[in-house]
C-alpha cells in the first residue's frame, strides 16, 4: 500500500488526481489533501506519507518552498506543472518525476508505477536540491548534481564532469581544472542521472562523459582530458564501440 497526499491549490485538480488514483492504481491510499505549503507541511508531518504529489504554484507559495522545512525528505514526490519546456528540461536532467497540467491518466500511471518500482528514499533530497537549483538558475540552464558532504553539499556542473570512479561504498568525481570530490555515495546512486547526460558506463567502477574522451586502446584503456583515464569492462564494450562508431 502506497500512502499518498495530493497537493494542488485547486480544488478541481485535486479531485481529479484523487480520482485516477482511486480509479487506476491498485494499493494507493490518498490519506490527505492540501491546498496550500502551510496545510500541505502539517498533513505531511501528520501523515508521514509515502508519495506527495505535489503542485508547483500554490497560492501561499511555491511548492519547493515545502523542503526547507524538513530535515530530510523521507517521502517520493511527483510534481505537477504547468510550466514550460524551460524548466521541464530541468526536471528530466534531475531524474525527478513530474506529470504536466491537465494532467493525463497514462502519465499518472506511469508515475506511480516508477514510485513503486523504485528503491530507497536517501537520494531524493540531492535529486530536488540539484531541481532547485536548476529551476532557480538562468534563463541558460546549467544542469547540475548535488553531492552531500559532511557540511552541506557541493554543487557540480554537470558539463565540467570528466568522470567517475567507484571506490567501495564511496564515488571520485573528477572535474575540469584538475578538480575532484568525493561523496559517499556509491556509484549506482549517480548513474540514473547522468546517463541522461552524455554519460556512459564503460566499467562497473567508471561512468565517463562523452565530450572528454581522448583516445582509447583495444587494451581497454580509455584516455580523457586532464590526464584522466578509466578502463573499458567487457560487459560495456560493445555498447561503449557502438557509441563511437568502431567496430
Amino acid at each position: 500500500m502506497i500512502r499518498v497526499i495530493v497537493v494542488d491549490d485547486e480544488k478541481p485538480s485535486r479531485e481529479v488526481i484523487c480520482n485516477y488514483l482511486s480509479d487506476y492504481c491498485e494499493d494507493i491510499h490518498v490519506i490527505a489533501r492540501a491546498s496550500s505549503v502551510k496545510t500541505a507541511y502539517k498533513a505531511i508531518k501528520k501523515h508521514n506519507p509515502d508519495l506527495v504529489f505535489l503542485d508547483i504554484e500554490l497560492g501561499d507559495g511555491k511548492g519547493f518552498d515545502l523542503f526547507p522545512m524538513f530535515e530530510t525528505i523521507n517521502f517520493k514526490v511527483v510534481f505537477i506543472t504547468a510550466y514550460s519546456e524551460y524548466a521541464i528540461q530541468a526536471f528530466r536532467v534531475n531524474a525527478i518525476d513530474y506529470l504536466l497540467k491537465p494532467v493525463k491518466i497514462n502519465e499518472l500511471v506511469a508515475a506511480v508505477e516508477k514510485v513503486r518500482n523504485s528503491g530507497k528514499m536517501d537520494f531524493e533530497s540531492q535529486k530536488i536540491a540539484a531541481l532547485i537549483h536548476s529551476i532557480s538558475g538562468t534563463a541558460s540552464l546549467q544542469p547540475v548534481i548535488i553531492i552531500p558532504h559532511i557540511k552541506g553539499y557541493h554543487v557540480l556542473k554537470i558539463d565540467e564532469l570528466i568522470m567517475c570512479r567507484a571506490d567501495g561504498y564511496c564515488t571520485h568525481f573528477y572535474l575540469t581544472g584538475k578538480r575532484k570530490v568525493v561523496s559517499s555515495k556509491n556509484l549506482k546512486q549517480y548513474v540514473e542521472i547522468l546517463t541522461d547526460n552524455n554519460f556512459i558506463r564503460v566499467h562497473h567502477s567508471y561512468l565517463i562523459n562523452l565530450n572528454y574522451i581522448l583516445s582509447y586502446t583495444r587494451q581497454g584503456e580509455i584516455e580523457l582530458t586532464e590526464g584522466n583515464k578509466a578502463f573499458l569492462g567487457d560487459a560495456y564494450r560493445k555498447e561503449f564501440l557502438s557509441l563511437l562508431s568502431i567496430k
